[in-house]
């Protein structure tokens, strides 16, 4: 009896150690393909830029490419961020701008991401009718849930921050978090 114990207990933990390693690697594997996607969430400025106008609705488009270290990718993002405010100020967003994905080696069913990144972003402000385009930088983090091997769903949460000290009358920068749903598609690039 004890012998028989000792066999299935051992049997089981080799089984469950095989199947770990072989599920692990594919569920791996579909995630490290480049990607195309969308999001579209709420677009929410914050401290000064959140005295002139108000949370809105936005969404993006991005390409991501695997880098030959594997939990690092880059991305290209471009979006659309329109913001109102109940008075006469309106503020249209373009980020345009480049990143630095990294896989967390964490292993869950759940992918989790850090990104990081820079670009440019079309400003255009009423009611003065001010287009420029300022420098940008981004930081955020991303969790993704298989949807099958082709397409992902992810949470996003972005930290934009709009560089504008650089101008001679603007003293404050303009900051703005997106949060959204994003629907990704691994390509077999």
């Amino acid at each position: 009896m004890k012998k028989n114990l000792i066999f299935v207990c051992v049997l089981t933990v080799v089984f469950s150690l095989a199947t770990d390693a072989f599920t692990a690697s594919s569920r791996k594997k579909y995630f490290l393909k480049p990607q195309i996607g969308l999001w579209y969430g709420p677009i929410t400025p914050i401290f000064n830029t959140a005295e002139h106008v108000d949370t809105n609705l936005g969404g993006g488009a991005f390409f991501r490419y695997n880098l030959p270290y594997e939990p690092l990718k880059i991305g290209l993002e471009a979006s659309y961020q329109g913001f109102d405010s109940s008075g006469v100020d309106k503020l249209r967003l373009y980020p345009v701008y480049m990143n630095f994905i990294y896989l967390l080696p964490i292993d869950l069913p759940v992918k989790i991401q850090l990104k990081g990144g820079g670009g440019f972003c079309n400003v255009h402000m009423e009611p003065d009718n001010v287009t420029q385009w300022d420098p940008m930088f981004m930081a955020g983090t991303e969790i993704s849930f298989p949807a099958g091997k082709l397409a992902n769903i992810a949470l996003r949460i972005d930290y934009l921050c709009l560089y504008e000290n650089y101008l001679p009358n603007e003293p404050k920068n303009g900051y703005v978090i997106n949060a959204g749903i994003s629907l990704y598609f691994n390509l077999n690039l």
